[in-house]
């Protein structure tokens, strides 16, 4: 896929690409009534996050204010709402919430590799860099792939392949299964016309990946420069059948 097409960076969210698992803490605070308050407001936050990856985005905006209005300073409340605000397109209210949840807990590597990923979508890559690094070096961070690749997907948005390859595989040394990295390195290798190891890392991902728009267009695009025509043509079958809307299905049809 060449560089212009925009590529969505991995949210710690269900459906934002991949998952990745969130730890509901409580936030420190004096008073039994200081912790019902955040039990409620974290409670709150999960209904708002997981009404967030359904699609229902009135309910999830709704859960998320009650969580804010029960705990102004919960991180994971103050987190989730950025989310929301940047999948609303609300940019300016996603980096209020970001800033702040970020200030309210700097250790937290998934807030981080969140907010990496919406300075990214912002074309402020070497900002986003900085904070998937940070997500990177914390040893306690259990699923550093997601940084990994995150911090691959803005280099190439930089027009840096070599160093978005060296972060590609070093997601794939952590999980050499990860799906976005291995659909990532496909990716890379077509925009290089290396069109044998792109298939390579294609196949991987079919064995674990989900279909996707990016997906199945990049297999349909190499199994043609690969002469499979037969597999190029189901892929863009089941893209013009499965996401038909997609920006993808109409670049190929």
């Amino acid at each position: 896929m060449s560089d212009n097409k925009k590529t969505p960076l991995i949210r710690s969210m269900a459906n934002y690409s991949a998952v990745l698992f969130f730890a509901l803490f409580l936030v420190g605070c004096t008073g039994a009534g200081g912790v019902k308050s955040n039990k409620a407001s974290n409670f709150n936050a999960d209904l708002g996050i997981r009404y967030l990856q359904a699609g229902r985005l009135q309910l999830a905006n709704e859960k998320l204010l009650k969580a804010l209005d029960q705990s102004p300073n919960s991180p994971i409340a103050n987190h989730y709402f950025a989310l929301l605000q940047q999948r609303l397109g609300n940019t300016n209210k996603a980096r209020q919430y970001f800033t702040k949840a970020v200030g309210l807990s700097p250790k937290d590597p998934e807030i981080r590799n969140n907010y990496g990923s919406f300075l990214c979508d912002n074309n402020q890559v070497q900002k986003a860099i900085q904070q998937f690094t940070v997500s990177i070096n914390d040893p306690l961070y259990k699923t550093p792939e997601f940084a990994y690749t995150n911090a691959g997907i803005c280099y190439r948005k930089a027009r840096n392949d070599v160093k978005a390859e060296e972060y590609f595989r070093n997601a794939l040394k952590k999980k050499n299964a990860f799906p976005s990295a291995l659909l990532e390195m496909a990716g890379l290798y077509s925009d290089r016309k290396q069109y044998p190891r792109a298939q390579a890392f294609m196949s991987r991902y079919e064995s674990v990946g989900k279909s996707s728009p990016k997906a199945l267009e990049l297999c349909s695009i190499i199994n043609q420069k690969m002469n499979d025509i037969a597999k190029s043509e189901s892929c863009k079958s089941a893209l013009l059948r499965i996401f038909p809307d997609s920006a993808e299905a109409q670049r190929v049809n």
